[in-house]
């Protein structure tokens, strides 16, 4: 039986190189049709920074996403959280 995931997957990258930071979400396909208008809220906030070959869309809906911010990328994905939060009146299960 296949494991349907309903809550982003958060991650911290660091460039070995450059020392860069940066965050990687996945977005399942039953996330995004719950939370469709918040997550194009927070994608479309200034403080998140992505062009399109940081974007891959995968066949059944869902999408992976890495973003840099001026701030962490934990920040920003607490930000997201809060948003989802606020919405559905309570924590996320």
């Amino acid at each position: 039986m296949a494991l349907v995931l309903t809550h982003p997957q958060f991650q911290v990258l660091i460039c070995k190189r450059t020392g860069n930071i940066s965050g990687r979400i996945y977005f399942p396909a039953l996330f995004i049709a719950e939370f469709y208008d918040i997550l194009i809220r927070w994608l479309q906030r200034q403080e998140i920074v992505f062009d399109e070959k940081d974007l891959k869309m995968y066949a059944d809906g869902s999408f992976r996403i890495y973003f840099s911010t001026q701030f962490s990328p934990e920040v920003e994905f607490q930000r997201l959280i809060a948003m989802l939060e606020q919405q559905s009146g309570g924590s996320l299960s």
